[in-house]
């Protein structure tokens, strides 16, 4: 891991990234219905790319799990996250953590975080080694090559992400997979709840017409399982 990265204390402002974990909202309670282990009561849980903690907190309120561990290089967010969990039998912490929680993970879920590694080939082997044969990695993602609104949201995400934005295709998505000890599944991750949408701010989006498409045609979901 770059000095760079091991720097970073949080992603972007407390309403920055409250903003963000609202709009994350509809992805995660589909992403969460799109999983097929339905059981989670004795399942061991990893979010890479906790953030704030929101992903784990939806999880638990619909999918009760034994355990979970949330990590993220951003040691501000780790903070607020352990700090605001509530009951959940969660934990958060620095990425570094990994390293020692080899053969440990029944499932493991990122949302909108592996194009900003610098490394794809190094992130799958490193899923392949903190998870149980035969567990499984959703990977989301809607940033990639074949969307067409990411060479302009590129940009801007390069503006104030303290690491710089990747632009990998889902081809090399799912070849760093295979190569490292997956079978590869994937399918199109379709939001169809109404989405909040913020007219005041085109950081992103130009229009609503531009939200719709993304989370209806440009989100994809991986199930990666460990072989």
């Amino acid at each position: 891991m770059s000095e760079a990265v091991e720097k970073v204390t949080t992603w972007d402002s407390l309403e920055g990234e409250e903003s963000m974990a609202e709009g994350h909202e509809p992805a995660w309670q589909s992403l969460i219905g799109y999983i097929g282990e339905r059981d989670l009561s004795d399942k061991r849980i990893l979010d890479f790319g906790c953030n704030r903690g929101g992903f784990l907190k939806a999880l638990y309120a619909r999918l009760p799990y034994h355990e979970a561990l949330g990590v993220d290089i951003a040691e501000d967010s780790v903070a607020y996250a352990n700090d605001h969990k509530g009951e959940i039998p969660c934990t958060y912490a620095h990425n570094r953590v990994l390293a020692n929680e080899k053969n440990s993970f029944d499932l493991a879920f990122s949302h909108e975080v592996v194009y900003l590694l610098p490394d794809l080939v190094a992130h799958a082997r490193e899923m392949r080694a903190v998870l149980k044969t035969g567990g499984a990695y959703y990977l989301a993602i809607g940033e990639y090559a074949e969307n067409p609104l990411w060479e302009r949201w590129k940009k801007t995400v390069a503006e104030f992400s303290p690491v710089p934005p990747q632009t990998y295709s889902l081809q090399d998505i799912a070849k760093a997979f295979q190569e490292n000890g997956f079978g590869v599944s994937v399918r199109r991750m379709v939001c169809d709840k109404f989405l909040p949408y913020d007219a005041s701010d085109d950081k992103y989006l130009l229009n609503p017409m531009e939200l719709v498409d993304f989370m209806t045609r440009y989100m994809m979901l991986f199930k990666m399982t460990a072989v």
